[in-house]
């Protein structure tokens, strides 16, 4: 039996496996490489090695995540999957359906998810120095996985005396002072494998080449997670209170973090954003917290309309503020949040907010289609998929938003966002 190596790739919908790495015993080339080469079996397991359970949303059946997932192309590769024109490593592109999903839950849970794969060669391949063919092979055994967009990315743990904090970090590739973005996951991303808080969904984004020139070239990222939810207020998870039992222990977080690197922090720039349940906590950290950040993005905030008062108005007012939502979100109703909450702050004075309010959440990006061909349309609290696209560029009146004159996406305006 032979081993092979994973490819994850941090996607709009969540981490999947996109590739598999083999590597053979001979050298191929492009030609001898198809999609019928080999056969994949694949399995989806718990932690404690059973077989996932899906259960269809419409229907309500169950069946075991288990089968054979589609080879959309074979090709020769390097060790890490990079395409070349011969090679004595295969890669097989996987697309992205359930049997390749990594991480398994709703927008309230997640776990991290085994994957299984069975390869079995079915054509015979070339290349041996005595001239026969090579058949037979069998990859079961995973040796390891391959995710380029995790490159720079570590894992912590805070030292809180009672509620200590596991976060994931990024360290950009900089000898001077740069930003740092505290980053807030959702409620689906809460719980002890702090993986899942980065890459539960694309937050691994904010690294990316495109979001780090935005920030000014280069950014670190702290990506915190909490036990439970962030709006925990002690008494209920997901109350109305707008109160949490984590703002003391997140700001103790992010100011360990920063000692441990105030040589490379540009302190003048600590920025703080999240989706849903963390965009709930980057409202409440601005209030706890007035004059520590130097600007925030909240995505689909759930900061309810009974708890803006006149004193939250005049608190946040003087705060860069970004909010992004989006129409048609039936978790958290706009018209109860984001929409009172902009209301009430451009009415109080506040000058430097923008809010980019989607009609619905489509893809812009031209990789996913319905059957029918039309661009793919997610549910619409699922609006964080703009933000890490960095699709927000428009305010509430529909007006391109400027930043000295010139027209800005949302992490460009932040990027220029300083005390």
């Amino acid at each position: 039996m032979s081993q092979y190596k994973t490819y994850t790739e941090l996607t709009d919908f969540g981490p999947y496996i996109t590739k598999l790495i083999l590597e053979l015993p001979c050298q191929v080339k492009e030609h001898e490489l198809t999609t019928n080469t080999f056969h994949v079996y694949a399995e989806s397991r718990e932690a404690d090695g059973s077989i996932v359970i899906r259960k269809d949303r419409k229907t309500g059946f169950e069946t075991q995540l288990k089968g054979y997932p589609q080879i959309l192309a074979a090709y020769p590769c390097d060790s890490d999957g990079r395409r070349t024109r011969s090679g004595s490593f295969a890669a097989l592109e996987l697309c992205e359906e359930y049997l390749n999903k990594r991480v398994a839950g709703n927008v309230m849970a997640s776990r991290w998810l085994e994957n299984f794969y069975r390869i079995t060669q079915l054509q015979d391949l070339p290349g041996q120095e005595n001239g026969s063919a090579v058949n037979g092979l069998v990859f079961d055994t995973c040796s390891g996985d391959v995710c380029p967009q995790l490159a720079g990315w570590q894992d912590g743990i805070s030292k809180h005396p009672t509620l200590p904090l596991q976060y994931g970090y990024f360290t950009p590739d900089c000898s001077e002072k740069a930003p740092l973005v505290v980053w807030l996951h959702g409620a689906g991303e809460g719980g002890n494998t702090v993986k899942i808080a980065y890459t539960g969904n694309k937050v691994t984004a904010i690294s990316a080449p495109d979001i780090q020139k935005k920030l000014g070239g280069a950014a670190w990222v702290l990506v915190p997670q909490c036990p439970t939810v962030w709006m925990d207020d002690g008494v209920e998870q997901l109350g109305r209170s707008n109160r949490s039992i984590y703002t003391e222990p997140l700001k103790a977080l992010i100011d360990e973090f920063i000692a441990q690197h105030k040589e490379l922090i540009d302190e003048k720039r600590i920025y703080i954003g999240g989706l849903s349940n963390g965009g709930f906590m980057t409202v409440r950290m601005l209030l706890d917290y007035p004059g520590f950040f130097a600007g925030a993005i909240a995505v689909c905030t759930p900061f309810f309309v009974e708890n803006i008062t006149e004193q939250v108005a005049q608190t946040l007012k003087t705060v860069p503020l970004w909010l992004v939502h989006c129409k048609k979100d039936s978790i958290v109703l706009p018209m109860e949040t984001a929409i009172p909450l902009y209301q009430r702050l451009k009415a109080a004075g506040a000058e430097n907010i923008h809010f980019t309010l989607f009609d619905r959440v489509i893809d812009l990006s031209g990789r996913y289609r319905e059957p029918d061909g039309r661009s793919r349309e997610s549910f619409g609290h699922g609006v964080w998929i703009h933000a890490y696209n960095d699709d927000c560029t428009v305010d509430w009146d529909g007006m391109r938003v400027l930043e000295q004159g010139l027209p800005v996406t949302m992490w460009e305006w932040l990027g220029c966002q300083s005390k």
